[in-house]
């Protein structure tokens, strides 16, 4: 029994190690396509600036987008890795502008590959409020929401907190 529960525990672990493949090869890559097939509909995510999780896969992943427009991609980095069960935490280091942004993504998985639950944690307090300001610049550079549907929404969230 004990060899059977260790054998289940290494192959849950196993699968958030592969399921988190998919996002390593596609989330620096500029095309966020994949954000339609790995987030689950339901998906709740926690950002570091609003208050409110933002519920469903639509506003996640443009949520996803106009946060990741805001980081320096070319410094941007994970740092460090921990699986456990259907749980991913990575931990990433990247700049905006001159600050240093330390921060960790946490992932929940459901069985079938789907992240139901992505928690973003930024540190320090500069980091923090240089991303609500990019943030709020990159939503304000775009005043229609036909010139950009991401920015909209993260304008929109970024009124609501």
């Amino acid at each position: 029994m004990l060899y059977y529960n260790i054998l289940i525990k290494y192959n849950v672990e196993m699968n958030s190690k592969k399921f988190i493949e998919q996002w390593h090869d596609n989330f620096l890559s500029g095309n966020h396509d994949f954000l339609d097939n790995i987030l689950d509909d339901n998906v709740v995510f926690n950002s570091p600036i609003v208050f409110k999780p933002i519920e469903g896969k639509l506003l996640t992943k443009l949520y996803l987008m106009a946060a990741g427009n805001s980081f320096n991609l070319e410094k941007f980095k994970y740092s460090r890795e921990v699986h456990e069960d259907l749980m991913s935490v990575l931990e990433f280091e990247t700049y905006i502008d001159e600050i240093s942004v330390n921060g960790v993504d946490i992932i929940k998985w459901n069985n079938d590959g789907k992240i139901i639950d992505f928690k973003v944690m930024v540190r320090p307090l500069q980091a923090v409020n240089k991303v609500h300001q990019k943030m709020q610049e990159r939503s304000e550079e775009h005043t229609s929401e036909l010139q950009s549907p991401c920015n909209l929404v993260c304008r929109l969230l970024l009124e609501k907190k």
